[in-house]
């Protein structure tokens, strides 16, 4: 696995928590302004696709941050 040979810098590591945090907290700004919007609008669908797009990201780099940094 890639993890044993290589970590990420604690510097680059803080950096894509605090992204995947940033991620995380638009999907939330997105769903309650999704709410607010009646279904099948195109602001409502919009809203949907930026949730979408945020979780799909923030999953991937979680992925990246729990292989290549270090959690001690």
């Amino acid at each position: 696995m890639a993890s044993d040979h290589y970590t990420l810098s604690k510097k680059d590591c803080n950096e894509m928590k605090n992204g995947i945090l940033y991620l995380l907290k638009v999907a939330d700004q997105n769903w309650k302004a999704m709410e607010s919007n009646a279904e099948e609008t195109t602001d409502h669908l919009e809203h949907i696709e930026k949730i979408k797009w945020s979780i799909d990201v923030a999953a991937n780099y979680t992925t990246i941050y729990e292989a290549f940094c270090d959690k001690k």
